[in-house]
């Protein structure tokens, strides 16, 4: 069995027929989806209702949900299939993974950060982050594609990633904000230009 990371966007309009009951959750269309394809559920977040960087099939807004799931190892191409035949599904990415996450290490519901402090990330790789009295953490460690926040700060204002010279980074970790800029991008997290 693989492991896998998958986050899914879903359109919030309300497609009911006359005689169907209430829609199913989001969290419930994305496990049907897996289980449909023989794989099995380990965790599900609700993660974002928010509007998206760039239009989907006509959706300003789409609901996130994140999964971690097991299954064969075609189970994502099986998956990818009936995403395409799903009414409710926009858009979808899977990452593969070495094991699960265990349940403190799940992600949080994304939420838009409410101060900002002075201090900028850029040529400053040990910046400190959300309130006082948090932990100080490296930039690095917050290189991923479901911290839109930080990746904002690292791209210019016309959309392209700053150099290795502005960053501060270095180049095992810059590959690391390139791809994470891309998956964020693929997930309408981030606009590919900029506005």
């Amino acid at each position: 069995m693989k492991h896998y990371e998958g986050m899914f966007i879903l359109h919030n309009r309300d497609h009911r027929g006359e005689d169907e009951g209430e829609p199913d959750t989001p969290e419930v269309v994305v496990t049907k989806l897996i289980e449909k394809v023989g794989g099995s559920v380990a965790h599900t977040v609700l993660w974002a209702n928010r509007k998206l960087a760039y239009p989907i099939a006509g959706n300003q807004t789409g609901t996130y949900v994140l999964v971690y799931f097991s299954g064969e190892s075609g189970a994502v191409d099986a998956l990818n299939r009936e995403v395409k035949l799903s009414d409710r599904c926009l858009r979808w990415m899977a990452i593969a993974l070495d094991e699960l996450p265990k349940e403190e290490d799940i992600p949080e519901p994304l939420t838009e950060p409410v101060s900002r402090s002075g201090r900028r990330f850029e040529g400053d790789t040990t910046a400190e982050l959300g309130k006082d009295g948090e932990e100080t953490r490296k930039i690095w460690e917050l290189l991923d594609y479901k911290n839109p926040f930080v990746l904002r700060r690292m791209i210019s204002a016309q959309g392209k990633l700053f150099s290795r010279v502005r960053s501060n980074l270095e180049a095992k970790s810059q590959r690391r904000l390139r791809t994470a800029v891309f998956r964020a991008r693929n997930m309408a997290l981030l606009p590919f230009v900029g506005r």
